[in-house]
C-alpha cells in the first residue's frame, strides 16, 4: 500500500544522483589539471621545488657519490664542474678520512673550497679548444698564433727510467727518456705555454703542483752506438771519506728561467725569459729522492727552420 509521501521522495533520487555526479566530475577535472606539466594550477611539492634549485656539492654529496661506486676521476670531475660548499675544517677532513675518501679527491675539495673563498670559483669558459681561456684537460700546452688563428697543442708526457747511482767516489742519478727527439718540435725561439693544473688539486698526475714544481730543463742528448736517449740529472752525491754531500732534485743550473702568470686558480701562462737555443727540452716532474723509479717529463724540441 503506497503512502501519500512516497512519490515525492522517489522523485528526489534522480536529482541527488545528478548532483553527486557533477561534483565527482568537477573533482576529477581539477585533479588532472593540477598534475605537474598540465596547463593549470600545479601542486606545490617539495620535489618540484628542489629540482629547480642550483646544485651545490657538500661533503655529504661526495660521500654519497663514493657510496654509489663512482670512480675517483669521476668524483673529481664532478667537483670541478659543480658549485661547492665543502667543510674543510679539521673535523670535516677527519670525517672524510674515516670514510676512506681518497687523497686526490680531498685535494680537489680543498682546492675548490680555496677557490670559492678567493672568489675564483667561476668555471672556465667551454668552447674553442684553441682558446687558452677555454676549459682544458690537465697538462702543459704550447700556444701559438698564425695569420690571426689561435692554436693550442698538448705536450706529450713521457716517462723515463732512472739510471746511475752512487759509488765509492760519488755519482749522479738521471731521468732517462728513450729516443733522440720529442714528438713535438717547435720553431719559435720564445714559445708561450699554458699549464692547467686542476686548480692545484686535480688528478694523481698534477694534483697539488705549481709551475715551480714543473721546471723547464734542457735535456742532454746522447747519440752513440750504445745510447740514443735524452736525460737530465735529478740528483748527485759525493764520495770518499771526506765528501758526503748529497743533492736531491734538479739543480738550478739546469733550469731555464721562466716568467709565470696565474690567470685563475690552477691555470698559468708560462714564457721563457730568453730565447731557447736548439735542442731538446722538457717540463720535468721528476719528484725527489733517489728511491723514485720513474721521471715524468712534458717533452718538446726546439729546432728552428
Amino acid at each position: 500500500m503506497k503512502t501519500q509521501n512516497s512519490y515525492p521522495f522517489r522523485a528526489f533520487w534522480p536529482q541527488l544522483f545528478r548532483a553527486v555526479r557533477c561534483v565527482a566530475l568537477s573533482l576529477a577535472v581539477w585533479f588532472f589539471s593540477a598534475a605537474p606539466g598540465a596547463n593549470g594550477p600545479a601542486f606545490s611539492t617539495g620535489f618540484a621545488q628542489d629540482s629547480k634549485k642550483e646544485e651545490i656539492l657538500t661533503n655529504k654529496s661526495v660521500l654519497e657519490l663514493q657510496r654509489l661506486g663512482l670512480s675517483e676521476d669521476n668524483i673529481i670531475q664532478k667537483i670541478k664542474g659543480t658549485k661547492c660548499n665543502f667543510d674543510v675544517s679539521m673535523e670535516g677532513l677527519g670525517v672524510l678520512s674515516e670514510a676512506k675518501v681518497s687523497q686526490p679527491v680531498i685535494n680537489a675539495m680543498l682546492a675548490k673550497q680555496a677557490a670559492v673563498a678567493s672568489g675564483g670559483d667561476a668555471p672556465a669558459v667551454a668552447g674553442d679548444p684553441n682558446d687558452p681561456n677555454a676549459a682544458h684537460d690537465e697538462g702543459v700546452y704550447f700556444y701559438e698564433e698564425a695569420n690571426g688563428q689561435k692554436k693550442m697543442t698538448k705536450i706529450l708526457l713521457e716517462s723515463g727510467n732512472i739510471s746511475g747511482g752512487g759509488g765509492p767516489f760519488g755519482g749522479s742519478q738521471r731521468a732517462v727518456l728513450s729516443g733522440l727527439r720529442a714528438k713535438l718540435q717547435l720553431t719559435t725561439p720564445r714559445p708561450v705555454f699554458y699549464m692547467y693544473l686542476g686548480a692545484k688539486g686535480g688528478t694523481q698526475v698534477l694534483g697539488g703542483m705549481t709551475p715551480a714544481q714543473l721546471p723547464l730543463v734542457k735535456l742532454e742528448v746522447k747519440d752513440t752506438k750504445k745510447r740514443q736517449d735524452r736525460s737530465v740529472v735529478i740528483g748527485s752525491h759525493g764520495g770518499g771519506p771526506w765528501n758526503h754531500s748529497t743533492s736531491i732534485g734538479i739543480q738550478e743550473k739546469f733550469k731555464v728561467p721562466l716568467d709565470e702568470q696565474e690567470l685563475r686558480p690552477g691555470v698559468y701562462k708560462i714564457t721563457p725569459q730568453h730565447d731557447l737555443v736548439e735542442g731538446e727540452y722538457g717540463f720535468a716532474q721528476v719528484g725527489s729522492g733517489f728511491a723514485m723509479a720513474v721521471g715524468q717529463i712534458f717533452c718538446f724540441g726546439m729546432h728552428a727552420k
